[in-house]
């Protein structure tokens, strides 16, 4: 790899993969278990936030006293990540389209590929491994790192350079959310936006990213872009 050449970093749900239900049933159920809290959920937009984000306001939801919610937040997350891996056998997750084509060729053309996730990290492995994309990504930015997604950017970026002596500044955020857009911002990075999530296309357009596609299905334009070829 050119420790100068072009770093692409995806996110995952609804743009990558879809079909992830499972997630969702280990929050639920791991706040019914430290938490005892039953109410709906359903209704939270959990578009581009990190599940400890998610766990904060699911938990404000319910009225739970900040005391109890720091006493057992990470417990809750770690119960999170053991009831998602038991259960992620049963998931239909699916690559989006053009989504394998497209890993293959930006790994032929020498693009170092990483994550910009809200998922904890073993979640995040679990899903791409069972939508059978997990090797296209040794590194990342992650919900364990932090709460705010920014600083999962900034996660990945250290660890491309520390892992891979990454030393460019041709860096590419992939995401279906503002959040993914936003959190480029501060790095002056190159944002795409595709509209396979929640998100159409003039709502992304409004975020101010660089591209805004339908989807990543026309694979030569999308490696256009990031490869300039």
């Amino acid at each position: 790899m050119d420790n100068n050449g072009i770093l692409a970093l995806f996110d995952i749900d609804g743009t990558l993969v879809q079909g992830a239900r499972c997630h969702y049933q280990a929050f639920v159920h791991a706040v019914n278990k430290f938490y005892g809290m039953t109410e709906d959920i359903s209704g939270i937009n959990y578009a581009g936030k990190t599940d400890p984000q998610i766990l904060q306001e699911v938990l404000e939801i319910g009225a739970v006293p900040e005391s109890d919610i720091e006493k057992n937040f990470q417990a809750c997350l770690e119960y999170m990540v053991s009831y998602y891996q038991s259960h992620v056998h049963q998931e239909n997750i699916r690559a989006l389209g053009g989504v394998r084509e497209l890993l293959g060729e930006l790994e032929n053309e020498e693009v170092l590929l990483g994550l910009t996730t809200g998922n904890l990290e073993p979640i995040a492995h679990a899903k791409l491994d069972r939508a059978g994309i997990d090797d296209y990504f040794s590194f990342g930015g992650f919900g364990s790192d932090s709460p705010q997604r920014p600083c999962l950017v900034k996660k990945a970026l250290e660890r491309a350079r520390n892992l891979y002596g990454y030393e460019g500044d041709q860096v590419f955020i992939i995401g279906d959310t503002p959040r993914d857009v936003a959190a480029a911002k501060p790095f002056n990075l190159h944002t795409v936006a595709v509209a396979t999530g929640r998100y159409s296309i003039p709502e992304l357009e409004k975020t101010g990213a660089d591209f805004v596609l339908k989807n990543l299905e026309d694979v030569d334009g999308v490696l256009g872009i990031i490869t300039g070829k």
